[in-house]
């Protein structure tokens, strides 16, 4: 499957990703950048159109009123524009280099002109994930996207989508992170279950009967329903819901493991009644 395409400087990251067994390379994705004034939606155009266009009312107004007044506004609104301008440049310069690397058996965050590379393997990866969609007066504008990745020996590294520092696609690098590491990690967290051992993930802690965070616990076999709503976990349990923690999701180390295997053993508790059940009426 490929992902994207890399910048080049491939070689220069193949021994670091060989010594860190990440496998082969699979596609990396970019820093976003400032949609160009021909990519811009029409809507935002116009507005920073009135924008620009009001700041220059404002100045010749001031200016006409009372020389001064008008030089202290036109100095005001060319520091403005400077600032702007002296962001953006600040941002260009801080993605030059960096890059999300994918292989095949791991993720590789590259700094800001490629003079760092932190690796991850999916086998041993916590993630936490915070996905915020923003709204306006009740009208949706966007949403944002936070992973903070860590592993054994390497530091922790934020990577983020939706943002002016964010990568681009987050839907797509967001969505490849959660599969590859619930593929690679699923697998032995269900042998661990089968073993009659307990897992835990943050709060909560859980085996082959029983779903348990701090004194609240509930059998797989009375849960009717899982969901997650405003960032938080809640269990449906005859009838009513109950919220068993109040960390939010986004606090939970690979919650999307988690709540896979949650959602395995529910139907396994389900279908095992069903079973019993069957067998009791023959």
């Amino acid at each position: 499957m490929t992902i994207g395409e890399g910048d080049g400087m491939a070689g220069d990251f193949g021994a670091r990703a060989e010594q860190a067994g990440l496998g082969a390379f699979r596609g990396a994705f970019q820093p976003a950048r400032r949609p160009t004034w021909k990519e811009m939606r029409f809507r935002d155009r116009i507005g920073l159109v009135i924008l620009v266009g009001g700041l220059v009312l404002v100045v010749v107004a001031a200016g006409s009123s009372s020389p001064v007044t008008g030089l202290i506004v036109l100095a005001a609104f060319l520091g403005f524009l400077g600032l702007i301008v002296f962001g953006f440049k600040s941002q260009t310069r801080a993605n030059v280099g960096r890059e999300l690397r994918f292989y095949d058996r791991g993720v590789a965050v590259v700094g800001t002109g490629g003079a760092t590379m932190v690796p991850y393997r999916w086998e041993e990866m916590s993630v936490l994930q915070e996905i915020t969609k923003h709204y306006r007066n009740g009208r949706y504008i966007r949403t944002t996207y936070v992973y903070t990745l860590s592993g054994p020996g390497a530091e922790a590294s934020r990577v983020k989508g939706g943002t002016l520092d964010g990568f681009e696609r987050p839907e797509a690098w967001g969505a490849e992170i959660q599969q590859q590491v619930t593929a690679v990690q699923l697998p032995p967290a269900l042998a661990t279950i089968r073993a009659g051992l307990s897992l835990e993930f943050g709060p909560f802690s859980l085996n082959a009967e029983r779903l348990s965070s701090g004194d609240k616990s509930v059998a797989w076999s009375e849960v009717q329903a899982i969901k997650t709503e405003r960032g938080f976990l809640s269990v449906k349990q005859q009838g009513r819901w109950l919220n068993m923690t109040t960390r939010a999701v986004s606090r939970i180390p690979n919650f999307f493991v988690f709540r896979t295997l949650a959602d395995h053993l529910v139907e396994a508790a389900r279908s095992s009644q069903q079973h019993g059940g069957a067998g009791h009426r023959s």
